[in-house]
């Protein structure tokens, strides 16, 4: 068989298929995102390390994963593509490929990828503002809100802490910035990825959003001053890594938010930094500060209720 009928394949099942889900199959779900996630964070970290510029990595990455989805959606793009799908699916790939891609690529030559990581876990508190402001159909219950806030204290209580996660470098400020204005987008393409997909075929909103955000991407690598770089094997490897967990992360996250909340779907956010700080102090020697103990406690409190609460409403 081959590669493209296999990325077909996985395509139709994780954007078209329609069976129900539990809240504990969507929290299963969440957690396999999440965990792949924190490893994203980790290799676009190691790159910088072994010295690949900022801009190469995030535009590579992107230009990469959009050749490989194209493989599998451009038939169904090109024969169902309209004025009004295109516009929605520039939206939202201008917020949630583009945005975060550049955004946390430099917050990481600021702060570690765990804390980056921690920064990710404010996109349900963000998520459930823009909720309240543009998308009325969807309820905010008092448990999610007690939710959001306990993660928000974590964050907070991490933030005034100082620490960057490096040993005596980075610089918080900036970084973590740079990782909220990421943070905005992925909360705003959360809520437009729930409102599109409803009546969008899934193979065509995905592909825009991609082919949207590479060519912004390509557009300001030149402009720039961008260079191609040749990666050895190990680079070579770490970026064909980041594509596959693209592609894997983003349809399994379609799949699932069509079936739930955008702010259950969110919760994907809290298991983010528990990976993302664990793997990178085994593999790239960043510093775990005790306040990260404190913010991880709030964070499966958090977790915890927001679950039982979407548990309660779907039974």
């Amino acid at each position: 068989m081959c590669y493209s009928n296999k990325l077909n394949q996985i395509g139709e099942f994780f954007i078209k298929s329609e069976r129900p889900l539990s809240a504990y199959s969507g929290l299963r779900n969440i957690i396999l995102i999440g965990t792949l996630f924190g490893f994203h964070g980790l290799l676009n970290r190691s790159l910088l390390l072994d010295g690949v510029s900022e801009i190469f990595i995030v535009t590579a990455r992107i230009t990469l994963v959009t050749f490989l989805i194209s493989l599998y959606c451009f038939k169904e793009f090109f024969s169902e593509l309209n004025l009004s799908f295109f516009f929605k699916g520039c939206l939202t790939g201008f917020l949630a490929i583009f945005i975060p891609g550049w955004t946390f690529i430099y917050a990481l030559k600021n702060i570690s990828s765990g804390l980056q990581s921690i920064f990710i876990s404010t996109i349900p508190l963000f998520t459930v503002f823009w909720v309240l402001l543009f998308f009325k159909e969807e309820k905010i219950t008092r448990i999610k809100l007690i939710s959001v806030l306990i993660g928000l204290i974590g964050l907070v209580i991490l933030f005034f802490s100082g620490e960057t996660g490096l040993s005596k470098e980075g610089d918080l400020i900036t970084g973590g910035l740079l990782a909220l204005v990421g943070v905005q987008g992925l909360a705003l393409s959360n809520i437009t990825n729930k409102k599109h997909l409803k009546y969008i075929p899934g193979k065509t909103y995905l592909l825009t959003q991609w082919l949207f955000g590479a060519g912004l991407s390509i557009i300001l690598f030149f402009t720039l001053g961008g260079q191609i770089e040749i990666l050895s094997l190990s680079e070579s490897l770490k970026l064909t890594g980041l594509a596959f967990i693209d592609i894997f992360n983003y349809s399994l996250f379609l799949y699932t938010i069509k079936r739930f909340s955008a702010t259950f779907t969110t919760l994907v956010d809290y298991i983010v930094p528990i990976v993302g700080i664990l793997m990178g102090y085994i593999f790239l020697n960043e510093v775990i500060s005790n306040v990260f103990f404190v913010t991880l406690l709030l964070i499966f409190i958090s977790l915890y209720l927001a679950v039982k609460d979407e548990s309660d409403s779907l039974s």
